[in-house]
């Protein structure tokens, strides 16, 4: 009969599979199914191959960020910062833990994190508690590169103004029109049910957000009566 395994065994092996399981989404070229139209007319599905993961977050760098200012036709824009960040971070956790190692130093970053997660049996017998750290923040790299290669769509929330910056709207590249187009500042971020400001950055939680928003219209709308009576009197007058 054979034995359950201990508890911290079954941790400790779940821990290193599901930092396995990620590094493989992070380094590995992924398949997609594709249909193409044959010379005949019918439509065959075939595989196809993609870039890695990792590569697709660093090829991501350029371009994608938005700004404020006036749109200058095909000027592309500045490194995103994002994904930027995300490459440095898994880079910069690799090379602190092969730091002194006497095994080679690959130049390509997805080839060193590999490496990197290849320590895991090691980790297994004498570094648990950064194995389950290396696991789950692997597993939050997935996470994250997905969210920047393919980002739940945001809700605008049309003619608002920032509280902060009082933007109303920013101008966003568009690889499609190889140019920037104009967007409402304010949106609904479904990841974070969050209320954004794509000018300033500035997050509002939904509950405050909505607070904040009432007090907005309701000043709008005193400004708004304030107005026609001040009109008014001047017609009378």
């Amino acid at each position: 009969m054979i034995e359950n395994p201990r508890p911290d065994q079954s941790v400790s092996d779940h821990a290193r599979l599901m930092l396995e399981v990620a590094i493989d989404q992070l380094v590995q070229p992924g398949h997609v199914h594709v249909e193409r139209q044959a010379p005949d007319g019918t439509a065959r599905n075939e595989l196809a191959e993609v870039l890695p993961l990792l590569d697709q977050v660093a090829e991501a760098v350029h371009p994608g960020s938005e700004r404020t200012g006036k749109s200058v036709h095909g000027s592309r824009p500045p490194a995103s910062l994002a994904p930027l960040a995300l490459v440095s971070e898994i880079r910069g956790v690799v090379r602190q833990a092969c730091r002194g190692h006497d095994h080679d130093q690959p130049g390509e970053l997805r080839e060193r994190l590999a490496l990197w997660a290849r320590h895991a049996e090691q980790w297994q017998l004498t570094a648990f508690d950064y194995l389950a750290w290396a696991a789950d923040r692997a597993t939050e790299w997935v996470r994250e590169a997905r969210l920047l290669l393919d980002p739940p769509p945001r809700f605008p929330l049309h003619g608002k103004a920032c509280p902060m910056c009082r933007a109303t709207a920013v101008q966003v590249w568009s690889d499609d029109e190889n140019d920037y187009l104009r967007r409402p500042a304010l949106s609904i971020d479904p990841e974070r049910v969050e209320a954004v400001c794509a000018a300033c950055d500035a997050r509002w939680g939904m509950d405050v957000w909505g607070q904040l928003a009432a007090a907005i219209d309701q000043q709008h709308r005193e400004t708004l009566t304030v107005t026609e009576i001040t009109a008014s009197a001047g017609e009378k007058s």
